[in-house]
């Protein structure tokens, strides 16, 4: 029997038996590890399917026999140490497109938050306070998104056909369906910055896009404008947005991802982002991708990447080579 751990994967009994009659068998350890405990876990594991913070760094891989890496998603550049799992001939593989609505709904969810500051508004009323204030209208309005990927098109679609609002975007090609269909145009990250009244950001982290949005950036927003990022937090500067928040250079961050995964506490908070009111940042805990069928269609790929890999040695959905 080949051995898989999971951490924070949502297996049904079903999924269990397939990959049990498959010659797998299933080792589950739910939460947050830690790298030691991680180790421990995954020292008779030939497997391990990544949901959640935990992460295949380069001392995990170096100090078990994995053959194979599953990240519960598709963004596993953050949580798999690729370097070394190439060198000690790990083969990685994700889950991708398997959650792209639902990540879309969620930024949207994320967007209409900022805006109309619902949070903030909520908590407030709760303490006895009757902020009546003003916020401002999308219809009509630019949308800039960072990264017109698959979940950035989903969210350029339902931004433009429920709110009329019109979609600027930064992606390395042009996307002439999205320009036909809905008027998207594509333009310089700078002339998205700061003509947009609403970005986005949903481009993939790399060291190419780390810190891709920093003071320069940020400084050329409207001030009544909200940044929203489902992608890592990383590509967007801690300090140059805490900045930017406190001198009200835009309104308000909402974030699905932190700097620091589990968060910190906000005594413990480096950035000092956590401190700030809700009506100035936004965070849920990487839970953009959660939805019950994002994650039956992950799990479902997940089982094609083990069973192929059981027969033919090459996941479905390899990202080794890349």
């Amino acid at each position: 029997m080949i051995k898989a751990l999971f951490t924070e994967c949502l297996f049904s009994d079903k999924d269990i038996k397939t990959l049990l009659d498959a010659g797998v068998e299933i080792k589950k350890a739910p939460g947050y590890l830690g790298e030691e405990k991680l180790i421990e876990e995954l020292q008779d594991c030939d497997i391990y399917i990544i949901g959640g913070a935990d992460k295949a760094s380069e001392k995990v891989i170096k100090s078990t026999d994995l053959k194979l890496i599953n990240f519960y998603g598709t963004g596993y550049e953050n949580y798999v140490d690729m370097e070394a799992a190439k060198e000690k001939g790990v083969l990685v593989c994700n889950t991708p497109k398997a959650n792209a609505y639902t990540v879309a709904e969620h930024a949207v969810a994320l967007l209409l938050d900022a805006v109309k500051q619902i949070t903030w508004l909520n908590n407030t009323t709760k303490q006895a306070e009757w902020n009546r204030r003003d916020t401002w209208t999308l219809e009509g309005k630019t949308l800039g998104i960072v990264g017109m990927g698959t979940i950035g098109g989903y969210i350029a679609g339902i931004m433009h056909r429920a709110f009329n609002m019109n979609v600027l975007y930064v992606s390395r090609d042009s996307k002439t369906t999205l320009e036909k269909e809905i008027g998207a145009k594509k333009v310089d990250l700078d002339v998205l910055m700061k003509e947009s009244d609403a970005i986005v950001i949903t481009a993939s982290y790399s060291p190419e896009t780390l810190n891709m949005i920093g003071e320069k950036e940020l400084n050329s927003m409207k001030s009544h404008s909200v940044l929203v990022c489902t992608s890592r937090a990383e590509l967007v500067n801690p300090e140059s947005l805490k900045k930017a928040l406190d001198e009200n250079k835009l309104a308000c961050a909402a974030f699905d991802s932190y700097y620091k995964e589990p968060v910190p506490t906000k005594e413990n908070d480096t950035w000092g982002l956590l401190s700030l009111p809700d009506n100035k940042f936004i965070i849920t805990p990487h839970t953009a991708y959660g939805s019950k069928e994002a994650k039956e269609n992950m799990n479902a790929m997940v089982i094609e990447n083990i069973i192929s890999f059981i027969k033919t040695q090459k996941p479905t959905y390899d990202v080794t080579q890349k």
